[in-house]
């Protein structure tokens, strides 16, 4: 079995192409989760803000101090940071402080934007979710450790991962089985016709299978049927023709060419000879045109095209057996233009005429009047042979076309 083939190739590109659009499906949905996530911590935050932002509104903070020492206390982890700044310029409140004043929801790391006045000894946040808010009487910020954030994000991406790669193995694993299901049912077909190429015409691909593959094997048996029995009509009418005709011929011919060889024999009779030589070479260019055009009806020989003067074909015809017609008391007539050409192959089309213009001489009753004719339109040309015999019987007319009827 090939290491690679189109199948497997077609596999791991429907793999690829499943891994990569899971891959933006899922890079998609962890940052609209994450910005979600980042919008609803932002809020929170900014619910507390104004929460605070309540109790500094009137002349007195003393309330606002107290809520703020309270947050302090709460969180010596530094997971939560608050801090107000006086509009009078006195000393700040909280347990941070932050470089520059700002207004809205903003993100701030320790060290260059915030700094904790009692850092915890340990795990130290890495940043901040903050929301700053201006009010009559001084700055307000409070923020959160984004610790949340980056743990949803970590369980995301996590989840994400090992859902994409199981997803991965499975899809590989399944277009993979059906790559090598395909590969094994496809090299049976193969070897099938290697065989029948090589002359085992009785094997067949007996594929039970009711997909695409199955359909095109079953198409391959019906076809390797008809070639069987097309090969064995072959071998039948070979083996008829070798037995009935060639070596009676082959003797006939051997013993004639000796007579027209013969110099004692008269100049007339060694003519009549010599025709009759040539007449016995015309049979055989007959026999000759009924095997190819049986190996061509199997599908063994391609026709051979050729440029043909219809014309010209018809006058040798008329001429070949023309004056057998005469001798018979039969009339062979011509209804011919100048010059008309065809494709096809000359042989062929020869063999085929000189069938019809036989017939119809051998079955027309004396006097009969066979002529051929040849017909131009703009779109077709007609080639015919006509006579004023009986023509074929109605019950006979289904087998007109069966072989040496």
């Amino acid at each position: 079995m090939r290491a690679f083939t189109w199948s497997m190739r077609f596999a791991i590109a429907i793999s690829t192409v499943f891994a990569f659009a899971a891959l933006v499906a899922g890079g998609v949905s962890y940052t609209l989760q994450s910005k979600e996530m980042s919008r609803r911590l932002e809020g929170e935050v900014r619910a507390d803000t104004e929460a605070l932002a309540i109790s500094a509104r009137g002349a007195d903070l003393q309330d606002l101090s107290e809520q703020i020492s309270a947050r302090m206390t709460t969180s010596r982890d530094g997971a939560n940071i608050v801090t107000f700044v006086p509009a009078d310029g006195s000393e700040p409140l909280g347990n941070v402080r932050v470089a520059n004043q700002f207004e809205g929801a903003r993100h701030l790391e320790p060290g260059p934007d915030v700094t904790l006045l009692d850092p915890p000894g340990a795990n130290v946040p890495e940043g901040y979710v903050t929301f700053g808010m201006r009010l009559p009487s001084g700055w307000l910020m409070t923020g959160r450790d984004d610790a949340w954030l980056r743990e949803q994000g970590e369980i995301l991406a996590t989840s994400f991962g090992w859902g994409l790669g199981l997803a991965l193995l499975l899809s590989i694993s399944f277009a993979v089985f059906i790559a090598r299901r395909n590969e094994v049912r496809i090299d049976r077909m193969e070897q099938v016709l290697h065989a029948v190429g090589e002359g085992r015409h009785g094997l067949r691909i007996r594929d039970e299978g009711d997909d695409d593959v199955a359909r095109l094997a079953q198409s391959v048996d019906q076809a390797l049927d008809q070639l069987e029995a097309g090969i064995a009509s072959i071998r039948q009418v070979s083996t008829d023709v070798a037995h009935d005709l060639r070596a009676p011929l082959a003797r006939l011919r051997l013993r004639l060419e000796p007579v027209a060889l013969d110099s004692s024999l008269p100049l007339a009779q060694r003519g009549e000879i010599g025709k009759a030589l040539s007449d016995l070479d015309q049979v055989s260019e007959t026999f000759d045109a009924i095997l190819r055009l049986s190996r061509m009806q199997a599908g063994m020989v391609e026709i051979t095209r050729a440029s043909i003067d219809l014309t010209q074909l018809c006058q040798d015809v008329a001429e070949m057996l023309g004056a057998g017609a005469e001798d018979a008391g039969q009339e062979l007539a011509l209804d011919l233009p100048d010059d008309v050409r065809i494709e096809g192959d000359r042989e062929l089309l020869f063999q085929a005429l000189v069938n019809l213009v036989d017939n119809a001489l051998r079955y027309s009753p004396s006097p009969a009047r066979v002529s051929i004719g040849v017909h131009e339109t703009r779109h077709h040309i007609t080639l015919s042979v006509t006579d004023n015999g009986p023509g074929i019987p109605d019950r006979d007319l289904a087998r007109v076309r069966e072989r040496f009827v």
